[in-house]
């Protein structure tokens, strides 16, 4: 039987769902110096550990966070990958086997004192496999904000449009910057299809409007470039979006998620070209499947965690 939730591990610690682990002057907690990253356990192994690790490292680096190498320790508390082996290790040990997603938190922990490391778990979402709707957010993102590329747990904004998008029917809300370019979801990276057959090629907003890097975005950019198909990174409009034949949405937990409909913020469908086939949607599908039997493949016979080089 599957559990209803999962523990928390808290610098070393197991605390039950739901349990109270987090020191109430945890800086994390009362100023959002804290940076997180989810990784997808499949298959007893993470996808793209070493990406996912390093996006971590430098959004810590930049709030002050140091976890250091190798097998240094989190001042005194283990490293994120051995925070993430220990928990799955228990997780395997009482008979879990299905995919997870794994959640590890950095803080700045309590005033001069030692970093907090948590890890956290949850199921992937089951999504329609013929895609989801999104909705336009009301809120724009500012442009060009180098805070942006950190995925810190600041994310009201986020949360908030992903509340009301949900509430009005969308699985997902798009956001635009203050300059009125696309930009990406609340949890999600955005790619366009312009044209069809041989003229088609792929879009994505370039890091510079607003989006974060995501890892599936960085590997779907890698895979389809070496695979040839074109592909571009640069300034997406609205206008790009109502001539697009295929719309799909990138994350970790669902790989590729294609678009069915954008709704405005009024609610009112905004129109589109968007084709209920979704070939590119497919082909890009198939090259993060690609990509991560590749990498599996490189690790049989070695830990099949992510590296903490």
């Amino acid at each position: 039987m599957k559990p209803t939730g999962f523990p928390a591990w808290v610098n070393g610690e197991w605390f039950a769902p739901g349990a109270p682990a987090i020191p109430a002057d945890d800086q994390g907690l009362q100023l959002g110096l804290s940076v997180f990253d989810s990784l997808l356990w499949e298959d007893g192994q993470f996808h793209f550990g070493d990406l996912h690790m390093e996006r971590l490292a430098e959004g810590a680096a930049e709030l002050g966070i140091h976890f250091g190498h190798g097998a240094a320790t989190l001042a005194g508390a283990l490293h994120p990958v051995a925070a993430l082996n220990e928990y799955m290790q228990h997780l395997q040990a009482d008979g879990w086997s299905d995919p997870l997603m794994l959640k590890i938190t950095l803080t700045r922990g309590r005033p001069g004192g030692a970093p907090t490391v948590i890890v956290t778990a949850r199921v992937p979402e089951q999504l329609d496999p013929r895609g989801v709707d999104v909705a336009l957010a009301e809120v724009r993102k500012a442009a060009g904000d180098p805070h942006e590329q950190i995925k810190s747990t600041n994310r009201m904004r986020n949360v908030l449009a992903l509340e009301s998008a949900r509430a009005s029917g969308a699985w997902e809300a798009l956001f635009a910057t203050t300059d009125g370019h696309l930009s990406e979801g609340t949890m999600t990276n955005l790619f366009l299809v312009l044209g069809t057959g041989a003229e088609a090629r792929f879009v994505t907003p370039a890091l510079e409007h607003g989006c974060l890097s995501g890892v599936t975005r960085r590997v779907l950019i890698r895979e389809l470039a070496a695979n040839g198909h074109a592909v571009e990174e640069g300034a997406v409009s609205l206008e790009d979006l109502a001539c697009a034949s295929e719309a799909f949405l990138t994350n970790t937990s669902q790989r590729v998620i294609p678009i069915r409909a954008v709704w405005r913020t009024d609610g009112t469908i905004f129109p589109t070209k968007l084709l209920s086939d979704r070939p590119f949607s497919r082909i890009a599908r198939g090259l993060v499947a690609q990509a991560e039997a590749l990498e599996a493949a490189q690790r049989q016979g070695l830990s099949t965690c992510p590296t903490e080089d």
